[in-house]
């Protein structure tokens, strides 16, 4: 019976793979690169994110035990996960608990032998040492994919001598790394946006794992890329025509997609249902203007830029209103509206009349539709100059960033890489702007 049963899930497997293979060869024949698949069955696209306490690790707490319970059977899926860990027990040593931590953890996973590079960690700027975090990491736990989070205390000066000298050590710390076979890789902004604007911006506490992806925790995603390289001339002249039915192929595909794929537990399944998440990753925009022969500190290229980058914007959400039409809009729109809590009257059926109309006028299907990485800016071959580091206002009209695979930054110096994140960050948080309706959402 049970030799039966499991052919017979095997051969639905084989099935859902199938149609996956066809989607994904669709995505290339279009000029875009699909998502990684993971999982004994090649059904998953977006790994587990986690924000894990230390301090319920350590101590064995039942909320530590049942997420180590989680984490050993990702492991044995094969599916990636990273942790961005937090709540370090007090009046003890960082380094010592975070030890003890990767080895609790080592200890918990080690049955399952996930490959080092399935297992990512993030942790804050301010937290601990970063050489010693990463030191201890690497030595317990394997040289998996490692970010660091820098937040206020890391981007912006300040009067505390000792907060200062942690930040200027993270800075030297980092500068070291970015041209490692495993670099240490900053994360920042710590929120996404969303591409309709009935739903208010989402706080962003974990990383997906392979993406480098600031996300809410345990959200679901659905990635692609967009190489901008692969719809231009030698020149850098854009072909928009074939640039336009790519997006558009794109969000299709997505829309199919997004009911074959599997999602690692019930949360992130409820997160997929209700918010059909896309992050149409573009790449290229530096090389792109590298291509063009135009100089990136000009306003004129700045602009051209900005340009490029908002009509891809436009594309995406005209794709995804037109598949709400026909297809109903995201469905958290309904928890959004909590006219049901309202007594009957005049009062509510007026505002029934106006959210009506809202969700007429600017629903879409799809929450969030466009990443770029602030990495996006500077060319790919070759060296470049800090110059392109002007071009970083463009990445404020995504809805989320990431920030895997980033460059070694040669010909730049320090003091220039420094000014590179801290530029970027206050980009992204320029494009933070309050909902106007369903704050909280």
């Amino acid at each position: 019976m049970f030799d039966h049963a499991g052919r017979q899930f095997d051969r639905g497997q084989c099935s859902v793979a199938d149609d996956l293979d066809t989607l994904d060869a669709a995505l290339g024949s279009a000029g875009l690169v699909p998502p990684s698949r993971h999982g004994v069955a090649r059904d998953i696209v977006c790994g587990a994110m986690y924000r894990v306490s230390v301090r319920d690790m350590v101590e064995g707490t039942d909320a530590g035990l049942e997420l180590l319970q989680k984490l050993s059977g990702l492991a044995s899926r094969q599916i990636p996960v990273n942790l961005s860990v937090e709540h370090f027990p007090n009046g003890e040593s960082a380094t010592v608990v975070w030890q003890r931590f990767c080895e609790v953890l080592r200890d918990a996973l080690s049955p399952s032998r996930l490959p080092d590079s399935l297992l990512g960690l993030c942790v804050n700027s301010h937290q601990m040492p970063q050489e010693a975090w990463c030191l201890i990491a690497d030595a317990v736990l394997g040289r998996g994919p490692r970010y660091v989070f820098l937040d206020s205390l890391q981007m912006s000066a300040h009067c505390n001598r000792a907060v200062e000298e942690r930040a200027t050590s993270n800075w030297s710390f980092l500068w070291r790394q970015r041209a490692t076979t495993r670099p240490l890789m900053p994360v920042y902004g710590g929120f996404v946006r969303s591409a309709c604007p009935l739903l208010a911006d989402e706080v962003a506490t974990t990383v997906v794992p392979g993406l480098g992806l600031n996300v809410p925790a345990r959200s679901a995603w659905l990635p692609f890329t967009l190489p901008m390289t692969g719809f231009a001339t030698p020149a850098g002249r854009l072909r928009w025509p074939a640039l336009v039915e790519a997006i558009n192929e794109a969000v299709m595909i997505a829309e199919k997609m997004q009911d074959r794929v599997s999602w690692h537990d019930t949360a992130q399944a409820s997160d997929a249902r209700d918010n059909r998440r896309v992050a149409l990753n573009v790449t290229g925009l530096g090389d792109i203007v590298r291509l063009r022969g135009d100089d990136p500190a000009s306003l004129l290229c700045q602009r051209w830029l900005t340009g490029v980058v908002s009509r891809i914007c436009n594309v995406l959400q005209a794709r995804s209103r037109d598949i709400a039409v026909r297809r109903g809009p995201i469905p958290a729109l309904q928890e959004a509206n909590h006219v049901g809590q309202w007594q009957a009257g005049p009062q509510r059926e007026s505002w029934c009349r106006h959210w009506d109309e809202a969700v007429r006028q600017s629903a879409v299907r799809h929450r969030n539709l466009l990443v770029i990485s602030p990495y996006a800016v500077i060319p790919t071959e070759g060296t470049s100059t800090a110059a392109y580091s002007d071009l970083l206002p463009v990445i404020g009209l995504a809805d989320a960033w990431n920030f895997s695979a980033p460059p070694d930054f040669a010909g730049w110096d320090a003091v220039q890489y420094r000014h590179f994140h801290r530029r970027a960050r206050a980009v992204i948080q320029g494009s933070h702007t309050a909902s106007f309706v369903a704050a909280g959402v």
